[in-house]
């Protein structure tokens, strides 16, 4: 039987930067719960910077559940965009859809472990319902999706499409007492490896080595400074740029960092950044962000022996919590973790034309696969990972 406050059970779609920051507080609440959100990138200070920086490239779509008290129960954070979808074919990137698309901050929705399905439910019969709303993107999710499968339910349902034609992983370390906890797990050779690499790396550099850590307000403008000197000699500044001191990022370090939510990991070599390793703290769970080093640095192993030092810190600091190196396959990340699953980036879709489009990506991934392993069985078999260089 229906109770009256069931009956009253309502969702609500915000979507302006007014609205959001008046129910700011209630929805951060809610997302800093532990096991309420996905990722730092479904908080509502998060939200913000991506309206901020994206300006008229993307509108808000935030659909908010209640009870039957007015209280949030969950949401689901969308912004809404002009996408292209592409096949990455080796070196080749071929589109196959292009129009208006609601990507999804994180892999779900927001909501308490008990109220979740009641909220997949009560968004994907909104979300549903609204015509308009015909492609929606799901990246870096593990698999399979609960909110996907909450939406190709009822009277007006999606599919489901993955995108990324070969299979995914996402790595973590699950919850440790402490890093002395943590290393008994590794064994006697793996921990001996990654101490004596992360030992020689300080020895090789010498006395104006030192680790520094930033995680606090006053510390984020320098924290910005030194990233974007470090990012710039980085492999990473060819493939990406990011300007580390745009004033809507410093603004979010600087929100997030009141709640010790942002934390920096920088290898100084006196006043030189050489390697970092910058990360995200919500409910009970760090996800390891981006890690980078100098390109002048390489040949130390200075970026692996940075995440090293990292995940023990951490692990003594906030023993308990989940350490995630997200998504897609790393050497270090097969190293350090001790827990893998299936994850994918998924397109959620409807309608003639886009089901069509999307449609291609089966047959597609398909063979793709199979002249994937056709390649890999034709190699000698690969060793075991050992800690990198």
């Amino acid at each position: 039987m229906t109770t009256p406050q069931e009956a009253r059970l309502s969702c609500t779609v915000i979507g302006t930067t007014v609205a959001l920051h008046a129910s700011r507080d209630e929805l951060a609440r809610l997302a800093e719960t532990t096991g309420a959100a996905s990722g730092i990138v479904q908080h509502p200070d998060w939200l913000a910077f991506e309206l901020a920086w994206r300006g008229s490239e993307a509108t808000l779509h935030l659909v908010v559940a209640s009870n039957g008290l007015g209280q949030v129960i969950g949401y689901a954070p969308f912004l809404v965009e002009q996408h292209r979808a592409q096949l990455a074919l080796g070196k080749y990137r071929v589109s196959i859809y292009r129009g208006r698309t609601w990507r999804l901050l994180g892999a779900g929705v927001v909501a308490l472990p008990d109220d979740r399905s009641l909220v997949e439910r009560m968004i994907a019969d909104v979300l549903q319902r609204d015509r308009s709303v015909r492609v929606m993107r799901i990246q870096e999710t593990e698999l399979p999706n609960r909110f996907a499968a909450a939406l190709s339910q009822g009277k007006r349902t999606f599919a489901t499409v993955q995108a990324n034609l070969l299979d995914q992983l996402n790595w973590v370390i699950q919850p440790q007492g402490s890093s002395a906890a943590y290393l008994a797990t590794l064994g006697s050779k793996r921990r001996n490896d990654l101490t004596r690499r992360l030992r020689n790396v300080y020895k090789k550099l010498g006395d104006q080595a030192e680790l520094r850590l930033f995680d606090r307000p006053e510390q984020i403008d320098e924290y910005a400074a030194l990233m974007n000197q470090v990012y710039a000699r980085s492999w990473h500044a060819s493939a990406q740029a990011i300007d580390w001191e745009l004033p809507a990022r410093r603004n979010l370090f600087q929100h997030l960092s009141t709640g010790e939510q942002v934390i920096g990991h920088m290898l100084m070599l006196g006043e030189r950044p050489i390697a970092y390793v910058h990360g995200y703290r919500l409910g009970g769970r760090y996800l390891l962000d981006d890690t980078g080093y100098d390109e002048e640095f390489a040949s130390l192993g200075v970026g692996a022996a940075l995440v090293f030092q990292a995940v023990q810190d951490l692990l003594d600091r906030y023993p308990g919590e989940v350490i995630d190196f997200g998504y897609g396959d790393n050497q270090y990340k097969r190293v350090l973790a001790d827990r893998q699953t299936a994850c994918g980036s998924l397109y959620v879709v409807r309608g003639v034309l886009p089901r069509l489009c999307f449609g291609l990506i089966g047959p597609v991934r398909w063979l793709y696969r199979r002249v994937h392993r056709a390649m890999r069985s034709a190699k000698p078999p690969s060793p075991q990972p050992s800690p990198p260089a």
